[in-house]
């Protein structure tokens, strides 16, 4: 019988609720980066957050770079009250933001949720396109197909949210299992949400939101997505599906 590459098995037993122990992550004053990345049911989460956590810090997203490394500097100076509180940075930040914390040699704890590539791209696609994004007319004009919306889509987006350059796949995941104490999936949202409380020891139900999400994905529901984007998310999203296929395997 063969057996698993050991970095597969090293991401299972960081992140799979059947090998977390509850309360593993529990701190009493520990500062968790949870990275919102786009239409992964992000918002919803961020109101169950705002009540397992003492502190919520909301990173803007008009301007990320300078609002995490202020909202990082509250919180570091919140940490050294006399009374220890457990806090919260959330928002569309990235691994270049979270090298901030790197370079001043703090402690980095990391969390997401993460998302099928083909169903997170089209939500993200025409949630851009709607009234309810504010710049949805230039968007629209900008990429009037979502086919020419999937040819500027970066490569394994998520991942390169998520860790920056890797040059493997076994090394995205080094790099996950070292910096992340927790990565969710939007297709279980609500089992996602139990372990995240369970493994970090919070008080607080963290309840189940729907709103904001795009949807999820069922049975026929894509079937008027052109074959062109497919195989151009497909192809830019290699590693993305890869990732995403483990964190299935830690909640089925």
């Amino acid at each position: 019988m063969l057996q698993k590459p050991a970095a597969p098995c090293c991401f299972e037993d960081r992140f799979s609720p059947a090998h977390v122990a509850p309360g593993s992550f529990r701190e009493d004053a520990d500062i968790i980066l949870f990275m919102h990345i786009p239409k992964t049911a992000g918002m919803s989460v961020g109101k169950a957050l705002q009540d397992a956590f003492d502190v919520f810090h909301p990173v803007s997203w008009e301007n990320t770079g300078k609002s995490f490394r202020q909202k990082s500097k509250q919180a570091l100076y919140r940490r050294t009250a006399p009374a220890p509180a457990r806090q919260v940075l959330m928002g569309h930040f990235a691994w270049s933001d979270v090298m901030f914390w790197k370079v001043h040699e703090l402690p980095i704890k990391c969390a997401t949720i993460i998302r099928d590539p083909l169903d997170r791209f089209v939500s993200n696609y025409r949630y851009n396109c709607s009234s309810k994004h504010p710049q949805n007319a230039a968007f629209c004009a900008r990429f009037p197909q979502m086919e020419d919306y999937a040819r500027q889509l970066p490569n394994d987006y998520q991942l390169g949210l998520m860790t920056g350059a890797f040059y493997s796949f076994d090394h995205a995941l080094e790099k996950l299992c070292r910096y992340y104490s927790f990565i969710g999936v939007t297709e279980h949202l609500g089992a996602s949400l139990r372990h995240l409380r369970l493994s970090h020891g919070l008080e607080a139900e963290l309840a189940e939101h729907r709103e904001n999400t795009g949807g999820s994905r069922t049975a026929g529901a894509q079937d008027d997505i052109p074959d062109a984007v497919r195989n151009l998310v497909g192809e830019k999203s290699r590693n993305d599906l890869r990732l995403h296929q483990l964190a299935l395997r830690c909640f089925s």
